[in-house]
């Protein structure tokens, strides 16, 4: 069977890096191809596309390379991803772990690789890729073990909701809350509440805090 790897990132040496292990893993299949970029369009055209039962594709995705508007990309993605004979492979940064509970449930069919995985980790992640059916995800060692460890000391407050990191987004535009509550017809109430229910759970009390917490997720 014919193997394509779609790799969607900034970092051509993260690619380049990931394009090696796969291919000294599938050193004796000489129909694997690659195709590495930072296109956007691309990377949803390739979602959309149905896949062949011939051909098996793989989509790593990065997700500090997609547009600004991530949440609505991301939207974007899971309204044409077509899963059959494909598997989308989220590449996440560390800084991207308190996004990662709404990143799931907006692709729940996606699976999940930290970045600073170690290299001997990330062939055994790959191989589960292999044994695994559509509709069960795999996580990459580092990825569990970080979630875990957060989750057992307890330090889930900046685990962002869909909601809290969509006005998180739209906020750090510049935009007012009766701005947004104008664009999207949701009552500035509703707004607000969710922005100091998130305030509240940071322990952060100013704009100015707010901001700045939000940086390192949001870079």
């Amino acid at each position: 069977m014919m193997d394509q790897c779609f790799l969607y990132d900034k970092n051509v040496f993260f690619s380049q890096g990931i394009k090696m292990v796969i291919s000294n893993m599938f050193a004796d299949n000489p129909d694997i191809s690659f195709t590495l970029t930072d296109d956007y369009y691309k990377l949803i055209d390739i979602l959309q596309k149905n896949a062949s039962e011939e051909k098996n594709i793989w989509i790593f995705c990065d997700v500090d390379s997609l547009p600004r508007e991530r949440f609505r990309a991301l939207h974007l993605m899971k309204e044409f991803y077509r899963y059959e004979h494909k598997k989308l492979i989220m590449l996440l940064s560390e800084h991207n772990m308190p996004l990662f509970f709404a990143l799931y449930s907006l692709l729940p069919n996606a699976h999940w690789l930290l970045k600073t995985e170690d290299v001997e980790n990330i062939q055994p992640f790959l191989k589960q890729l292999l044994s695994t059916g559509h509709n069960i995800s795999c996580f990459s060692h580092s990825l569990v073990d970080y979630a875990r460890h957060k989750l057992r000391n307890g330090q889930v407050n900046y685990t962002l909701s869909g909601n809290e990191w969509w006005l998180m987004e739209e906020i750090l535009k510049g935009k007012s809350l009766s701005q947004i509550s104008c664009e999207v017809n949701v009552d500035v109430r509703r707004l607000s509440y969710i922005k100091r229910h998130l305030m509240k759970r940071l322990n952060i009390r100013n704009n100015i805090a707010l901001f700045d917490a939000f940086k390192g997720i949001f870079p």
